[in-house]
């Protein structure tokens, strides 16, 4: 490790509980005892440059998927520095917040009202309050990974697997009050006799049916249209989840590509490219209960947020980015199918062509994954068996990305015939995070 990474990360180690407020950003989740770069200088594209000035292509998350315009956009940067000039806050309220609003619902006509808020995290907390509030019932029905807070981990109070196949292995519900058990119940996507058990047993106290649109493959129009059915027999809130699959697949929700529409659906991320932003869309009679319940905090008011939100949707709509980001995603996809079978690896390919992660199968999975970090870094690319394409991934880069891959890929072969490879690691073996987008799971 360079010097002044080396610096920082000994400094967060001893006064930052896990060293990053973001799981995926900890540098156990790739490499562990300092071979992670960890800090950035800065970031432009699809290239970061650490403390140290070394220069890497990023073809990994894309800082959890939030920049797919790439790093420090001209655009999204003119009408975000504009806004701070402007003064950011006031007693008043920014007028952005109507035109964003206007734009999102003439991309949602089913929808009838908007509230902003300043993370993704937040949007989905917000969804739960309402569709409680709307229906006057308490219980959740959960597909996927929904965030941090309360109502979702509260599902392994009523058992330690809950979230097993949804998000993080023996994940602890501490702090959770216990009085949310059996709140929550999760099921398992486009699996039509587990959730037809669950619904039966609940649906008289079930409040919403949340979930990804999108799980290892595009949205599945027969699976999620059931879902939409039983809600609206049963005074339940159906609720899409776009924080992640939002604005890969065209310029808004991928619930859009099958004339699915939910009740509600929430957006973060993506939408203002890595500006702190996030979105509530839904019917007017649902969202009129943001009033008739208390949501409220000073920075959902701020201008940056929704000028930005602003100059991405309009250079989205503009660039078609989506097709970009597909066209990226397959690319990618390509690369390992062909390394690996050029090296006769078993690898199992999935995810939307934006959001694409890999698994080859074998014996010692994390000692791969760790290996496959640790060689790309040699090349000067940051990677993880998941690639969210960027609209900065040029052929260049990707051209880099497929040699560094084919060698990687050989180095593993032979090593895993030898029996070798855990000698080669560095270190020891990644901290394994989320068990999402692969179809075994």
């Amino acid at each position: 490790m360079k010097k002044k990474n080396k610096k920082y990360l000994l400094k967060a180690q001893k006064i930052i509980p896990g060293v990053s407020q973001l799981l995926g950003k900890r540098p156990e989740m790739y490499l562990r005892d300092g071979n992670w770069p960890t800090y950035y200088k800065r970031a432009k594209g699809i290239n970061i440059w650490d403390l140290d000035n070394k220069k890497y292509y990023d073809f990994s998350l894309v800082s959890a998927g939030t920049c797919v315009l790439g790093y420090s956009d001209k655009d999204v940067n003119k009408a975000s520095i504009q806004a701070i000039k402007s003064g950011s806050i006031s007693t008043l309220n920014p007028p952005e917040d109507v035109e964003l609003a206007e734009l999102l619902l003439k991309d949602h006509k089913w929808a009838g009202g908007v509230r902003y808020v300043r993370g993704g995290g937040e949007s989905m907390r917000i969804a739960i309050r309402l569709a409680r509030a709307f229906t006057g019932k308490e219980n959740i029905l959960f597909c996927g990974y929904h965030g941090w807070h309360d109502w979702y981990l509260a599902a392994n109070h009523k058992s330690k697997k809950n979230l097993d196949f949804q998000l993080l292995p023996g994940l602890k519900p501490l702090g959770v009050p216990k009085g949310l058990s059996g709140t929550v119940i999760p099921f398992r996507y486009n699996n039509e006799k587990d959730f037809k058990n669950i619904i039966k047993k609940n649906i008289k106290k079930v409040a919403a049916i949340v979930i990804e649109p999108c799980r290892e493959g595009n949205p599945n129009k027969k699976f999620l249209s059931k879902l939409k059915s039983i809600a609206k027999k049963n005074n339940t809130l159906l609720i899409f989840d776009e924080i992640t699959s939002g604005f890969r697949l065209n310029s808004s929700g991928a619930h859009k590509l099958i004339n699915v529409n939910p009740d509600i659906v929430v957006y973060g991320k993506t939408i203002a490219n890595g500006i702190p932003m996030g979105a509530i869309i839904g019917r007017k009679d649902v969202m009129d209960y943001t009033i008739k319940t208390f949501i409220s905090s000073v920075f959902w008011t701020e201008k940056v947020g929704p000028a930005s939100a602003l100059a991405f949707i309009k250079k989205h709509k503009k660039l078609k980015l989506e097709k970009k980001l597909i066209e990226t995603g397959k690319k990618i996809k390509k690369i390992w199918y062909e390394a690996a079978k050029k090296n006769n690896l078993d690898i199992e390919i999935s995810g939307i062509d934006p959001l694409a992660s890999f698994k080859i199968n074998c014996s010692n999975w994390p000692a791969v994954i760790t290996f496959f970090i640790q060689e790309m870094l040699k090349f000067n690319i940051l990677s993880t068996n998941q690639c969210y394409a960027n609209y900065k991934h040029d052929k260049k880069a990707i051209n880099l990305y497929r040699k560094a891959c084919f060698k990687v890929f050989n180095k593993i072969s032979k090593l895993l015939a030898s029996g070798d490879l855990k000698k080669y690691l560095k270190g020891p073996e990644k901290q394994m995070g989320f068990n999402r987008l692969t179809k075994s799971n």
